[in-house]
């Protein structure tokens, strides 16, 4: 039983040439894909960029930071950058926080001392800033940017930050767990209040890729239908593909918005 149609999304590694990026944005607006979201690694291509060059190319797809680190970008910076994108957007930004791995920490030999209370005082912070709130942590300035509502999301594996999300932050997003062990986070993403839910799958299309237990492998098809099971298995308000192939971006955004479009399908057929 399907108890609502949820969104449907894709997430980009800034690893391709950045106009391939910004073309793979505006293709996945064209086909009426629902937001996409593309990593933030550090000194990997920046997102900000990409995002705010395909907002001048698109019309409707929501464009998510996922996932970007306080420890590399002040949240308050970082909360005004992501305004401006929504004002420049007419409103489809997404702020996404989450603790940071080795690929962006790693350069620069960072290590997160105290990993909840980093993202809980970046929600605070970052929301602060797009209230125009006065608080113990920022004092808007006469220059400030106008008030905005971006919605902040939180990306992680842990149960703390997860529940932590669950109680401050308007969504989670899941992506690079086991496909069968959600049960738990997603119980913990809904322990505390109703928050938007975005499940992504890592997305594997070649025939010959070794098992992945948090991807969805096979073809388009296969794929698509991995991706109606764990809609009616967790309901979530958004699910989406990581394309982590590594193949050339523009053959990995065919096959996956084929499957986008055999998961709708699908769906309305139910």
């Amino acid at each position: 039983m399907i108890n609502k149609t949820p969104r449907v999304g894709i997430w980009l590694y800034p690893d391709a040439p950045v106009n391939d990026l910004v073309d793979a944005v505006a293709s996945a607006d064209r086909a009426g894909v629902d937001e996409v979201w593309i990593a933030d690694e550090g000194v990997a291509r920046e997102p900000l960029v990409i995002l705010s060059a395909a907002a001048g190319r698109t019309n409707s797809v929501r464009l998510g930071i996922g996932i970007t680190t306080p420890m590399l970008r002040h949240p308050g910076a970082m909360a005004s950058s992501v305004a401006t994108l929504d004002e420049l957007s007419g409103g489809r930004a997404i702020l996404g926080f989450g603790v940071g791995g080795d690929l962006s920490l790693g350069p620069f030999g960072l290590q997160p001392e105290r990993p909840v209370a980093l993202i809980r005082d970046a929600i605070r912070t970052a929301r602060d800033v797009f209230e125009r709130r006065p608080s113990q942590r920022y004092r808007p300035p006469r220059h400030a940017a106008p008030a905005r509502s971006v919605p902040i999301f939180v990306g992680t594996k842990g149960e703390q930050i997860t529940r932590l999300a669950s109680r401050e932050a308007d969504g989670i997003f899941l992506s690079g767990l086991r496909l069968d062990e959600l049960e738990s986070p997603i119980g913990w993403a809904r322990s505390s209040r109703p928050i938007h839910v975005a499940l992504y799958a890592s997305a594997r299309f070649g025939n010959n890729a070794p098992h992945d237990p948090t991807s969805l492998q096979g073809s388009p098809a296969t794929v698509a239908a991995g991706m109606v099971d764990l809609m009616l298995r967790h309901d979530p308000d958004s699910i989406g593909l990581a394309l982590v192939d590594g193949d050339p971006i523009a053959q990995m955004m065919e096959s996956a918005l084929e499957t986008i479009h055999l998961f709708r399908v699908a769906v309305a057929a139910s």
